[in-house]
């Protein structure tokens, strides 16, 4: 089924009635960029394009249109004032990362819509019987394992989610009890915030990487970008377990039975080879060096191979949603004019100054350096949400890395590191999205993502610090 979500059906989350606060604060924002421009007595081009940038990132914040009708605006708003040739708007279609949102909405569609999600899922929890802890785990396992399998957070969510209910109810916790929120809080945390360890299973990652590479002509290999962000991800998921293990206190009702799984068919047996072979070919990219997206586009065509059976021949016409990618190319075509018109460099010469960024041979003004770029890139994800953050910091990656000395890919590592991290909730669209189908508490969500994220300044940071050092990246 088409995974669609447009601001009328996200309007019914209960999260999104009390997001007045960060809607003002995008809008000053925005505001305040164009301000300073026209204080600066900057051209009128720049003025024009920063008008346009911040009224999309705005709208980006605010979901006040559909996210595909903010970004096709976007774009005919930057060729309607000239603000660079029609080659820099439109090229975030020749990047990696656009056509690997691509592959990743076929891939995840037939894993949806051919039941192998809801299979393989079963398998696992079927021995979960009547133990909180043991769901806990398996679920968290799951939502990793889910990061691997399918390069798309919301499709994810969709398949394991929906399993949660089913394993709340048929362990006997009603919906409301702490058992119900800690299992469906785990399924939608542990699949979206651990796999940012996967270069290929979140839409941030894509945008922030997509954009480097349009920006600054390198690509990240999926097994270095998996080595730098390890620790970070290890504290989460260790955080996350020690937050969600003991979080149920009300006890489970033996289940009369679990939902049994199916014997795979011929179908899911072919889709399940063909994610074990884009699966080991990214992993596996630092010796063959073929980019990721070609690998996630080769899979996807062959899913699409009427002969294979995954998909359905008019898949194309009625599953597969391909909106995200409209919404991915109006990003990467504001990054891309931002860095064209000097827009960038001008933001940067208004921020770096103030985040103090400055060359250090000590570990504690690296480490200060690191902590500032990762702040920043933190209060920007809460200002646009995580998958627009990298339409205002991959642009700044270079003049980042120029003042503290390290290499541009460093500096787009340490951003990810922020926009990694939601303090509340609407920072990451897939648990606004798992808040709709499970119902779940807003809340003790929110508890848990505060303590998460003072987690990750605590022990994440400093930990990601000294591995940089270890690996020689910093």
């Amino acid at each position: 089924m088409p995974l669609r979500f447009d601001a009328h059906s996200l309007a019914r989350v209960p999260i999104l009635r009390s997001l007045s606060i960060s809607t003002a604060i995008a809008w000053f924002a925005s505001l305040a960029m164009l301000g300073a421009l026209l204080g600066a007595g900057h051209d009128g081009l720049s003025v024009r394009v920063s008008a346009v940038c911040g009224w999309a990132i705005v709208l980006f914040a605010t979901r006040a249109l559909p996210e595909v009708v903010t970004a096709l605006l976007t774009i005919l708003a930057l060729l309607a004032i000239n603000a660079a040739p029609a080659e820099v708007i439109f090229s975030g279609f020749t990047t990696g990362g656009l056509w690997l949102t691509f592959s990743g909405l076929i891939i995840g569609t037939a894993i949806s819509t051919s039941g192998l999600g809801r299979q393989l899922a079963l398998r696992i929890f079927a021995r979960t019987g009547a133990s909180y802890r043991r769901a806990v785990i398996l679920l968290s396992l799951s939502g990793v394992g889910l990061g691997l399998l399918v390069p798309s957070t919301i499709p994810r969510v969709i398949v394991i989610v929906p399993i949660a209910l089913s394993l709340a109810e048929a362990m006997g916790y009603r919906a409301g009890s702490r058992g119900h929120a800690g299992l469906t809080i785990t399924a939608a945390t542990m699949t979206l915030l651990p796999t940012y360890t996967i270069l290929t299973a979140n839409l941030p990652t894509i945008v922030q990487f997509g954009a480097i590479e349009a920006l600054f002509g390198f690509h990240v290999s999926y097994a270095d970008y998996f080595v730098q962000q390890l620790p970070v991800n290890l504290v989460r998921f260790g955080v996350l377990l020690a937050l969600l293990l003991p979080f149920a206190t009300d006890a489970a009702q033996p289940p009369d039975h679990l939902p049994q799984p199916e014997p795979l068919n011929p179908a899911q047996w072919r889709l399940l080879a063909v994610l074990i072979c884009a699966i080991a070919f990214w992993a596996s990219d630092f010796w063959h060096a073929i980019p990721p997206a070609w690998i996630g586009l080769t899979a996807a065509t062959v899913v699409l191979l009427p002969a294979a059976g995954m998909l359905d021949r008019l898949a194309m016409k009625t599953s597969v949603d391909l909106s995200p990618m409209i919404f991915l190319a109006g990003v990467f075509a504001i990054s891309s004019v931002a860095a064209h018109t000097g827009l960038a460099d001008n933001l940067a010469g208004a921020v770096i100054p103030k985040l103090g960024l400055a060359r250090s041979e000590s570990l504690w003004g690296d480490l200060q350096n690191l902590y500032a770029i990762t702040g920043f890139s933190v209060l920007i994800s809460h200002l646009t949400t995580a998958p627009a953050a990298p339409v205002l910091l991959a642009p700044l990656a270079q003049s980042m890395a120029e003042a503290v000395g390290w290499g541009t890919k460093t500096v787009a590592m340490a951003q990810m590191v922020g926009i990694s991290t939601p303090l509340l909730p609407y920072q990451a669209p897939p648990l606004i999205v798992a808040i709709g189908l499970a119902q779940i508490p807003v809340r003790p969500l929110m508890r848990i993502c505060a303590v998460l994220a003072l987690a990750i300044a605590a022990f994440g940071v400093p930990l990601c610090y000294l591995w940089w050092r270890l690996l020689g990246v910093i």
